[in-house]
């Protein structure tokens, strides 16, 4: 209530009266013109989903397929969140050699490795709003590592708008509840619905839930499904499309050049025409004119002229408009303006490390709640069912110890930072100080600590199996490469 505002006075039947406040307290939930008609209506997480979900995910296809900045922003979306893989370190040495088995042959179309289907995943996700796969069991005889594929399908498949009740069971948005609202099916299609000549055979298939990894980005509580990441943006960038279309067509408008011939109202119509040069064609003989020919001589007749529409110009305005709508754009796919657009023009050092770190920091939580979480971690969880139960690796005590053997270390590629050397020198310091510990910084550049143990390991066994001694050996180095001047002062003394 404003402070110049008085109060009004409701008296009812009995004689009580109490006090009614004039509007609102809060302009947002005004009335008023400036907030009529925008978002009155409440709605549940999944109404506005079911009705619109189907043209969303059409047009965020449509605007990947044809617009540059939509496949732009898919294809950073992926190269960051995924890039070469988010790989698994089991701490058992048996399974991770199995698993290094299995990668390559893990999926059921035979394309792509266990990291390649990841990046389809996420691009899936980024696309239509979300990932979905189906576990397919083998027999043992097949010949594979695990007798277990992955096949990673279009989200289209589950259909938004199948929605069924059968007593206890109901069916929201094309996945099966039971009692307890517990997930028990997916309702899909056998084949792509769009898919023209599977058209005739396609039919609802319920897969059981287990069988099912279905990977989303939930922006509300009881979320079914997920929305495109471009469904924020989507006019924009058809407005975009539209507004350089215009701009294109007044540019090659105006470079249009050509003669109009019109004869004075007060000549004769006998006349044969002037005196000097030639005429193309004869005025009498001219089709009506309906384009105009760069170059060209458009004869008009008596009555007619020649009047152009004066549009205002934006051209000097255009660069600045469409910066600030990629701006727009950028922010509502979650990516920043320089790698939507490749544009570094205005960016400095600090300019741009302030935006990766921040962009990293939204791809990290996306790492670790969609891809490891609804995604990786369900797919190692029953691969390694599979393999314990097929015999394909032994592990007596694995049913009383699963969540031990389970307990993965799940490492994303380190990321590539604008100066290396300032990034690793303040790495240095703060292990050296303790204020990290070692594998902290070895996670962010994609290495799980005992991993990189055994690598150094290695490479120092196989340097000394060589007889090298290298200035990057701490055993043997010092930090100033104090034993390599020795070694360079002896050498010369035995050559005098």
């Amino acid at each position: 209530m404003q402070l110049n505002q008085k109060p009004r006075v409701r008296v009812s039947s009995d004689g009580s009266w109490r006090v009614v406040a004039q509007g609102t307290p809060y302009e947002g939930a005004s009335q008023k013109r400036r907030m009529a008609g925008k978002g009155n209506a409440l709605t549940g997480p999944n109404g506005p989903i079911e009705r619109s979900l189907q043209t969303l995910q059409a047009r965020s296809h449509n605007a990947i397929r044809n617009n540059p900045y939509a496949a732009s922003a898919k294809e950073k979306y992926v190269s960051n969140l995924v890039g070469k893989g988010i790989k698994p370190q089991w701490g058992n040495l048996e399974i991770q050699a199995l698993w290094d088995r299995w990668v390559g042959e893990c999926d059921a179309d035979g394309i792509d490795n266990f990291y390649g289907l990841q990046a389809l995943a996420a691009g899936s996700q980024f696309e239509a709003g979300e990932a979905l796969a189906r576990i397919r069991y083998r027999r043992v005889s097949d010949g594979l590592a695990v007798p277990l594929q992955l096949q990673v399908i279009e989200s289209e498949h589950l259909d938004a708008a199948y929605s069924q009740v059968f007593g206890s069971r109901v069916i929201k948005m094309g996945i099966e509840f039971n009692g307890i609202g517990r997930r028990t099916a997916y309702w899909l299609w056998r084949y792509h619905p769009q898919e023209q000549m599977t058209a005739r055979l396609n039919e609802r298939v319920p897969v059981p839930a287990d069988d099912v990894i279905h990977m989303y980005r939930r922006s509300r509580p009881g979320q079914l499904r997920g929305v495109p990441e471009l469904t924020s943006v989507i006019v924009r960038l058809y407005e975009i499309d539209e507004m350089q279309d215009a701009t294109l067509a007044r540019q090659k408008l105006a470079q249009l050049f050509g003669a109009f011939v019109k004869r004075k109202t007060d000549a004769d119509p006998e006349d044969d025409g002037p005196l000097f040069g030639h005429l193309v064609n004869d005025p009498s003989e001219a089709e009506p004119l309906d384009e105009f020919t760069p170059g060209g001589i458009h004869y008009l007749e008596d009555d007619e002229e020649v009047t152009f529409s004066d549009p205002p110009d934006i051209q000097s305005q255009y660069t600045s408009w469409l910066r600030s709508e990629l701006l727009a754009v950028a922010a509502g796919a979650g990516i920043t303006y320089e790698q939507l657009t490749g544009d570094l023009k205005d960016v400095n050092y600090s300019s741009i490390r302030a935006g990766l770190l921040e962009f990293r920091r939204r791809c990290e939580a996306l790492q670790a709640t969609l891809m490891v979480h609804q995604w990786c971690r369900r797919i190692a969880a029953k691969w390694l069912d599979v393999a314990v139960t097929s015999g394909s690796i032994r592990l007596p005590d694995y049913w009383q110890r699963r969540d031990e053997y389970l307990a993965i270390d799940w490492i994303a590629p380190r990321w590539q930072w604008v100066d290396p050397l300032k990034e690793s020198t303040a790495d240095l310091l703060e292990v050296r100080a303790g204020f990290k510990p070692r594998s902290e910084a070895a996670g962010e550049r994609g290495w799980a600590l005992d991993q990189l143990d055994r690598e150094i390991q290695n490479s120092n066994e196989s340097a000394d199996a060589h007889d090298l001694l290298l200035d990057s050996d701490p055993r043997y180095m010092a930090k100033n490469g104090a034993m390599q001047k020795a070694l360079e002062a002896l050498a010369d003394n035995e050559e005098d």
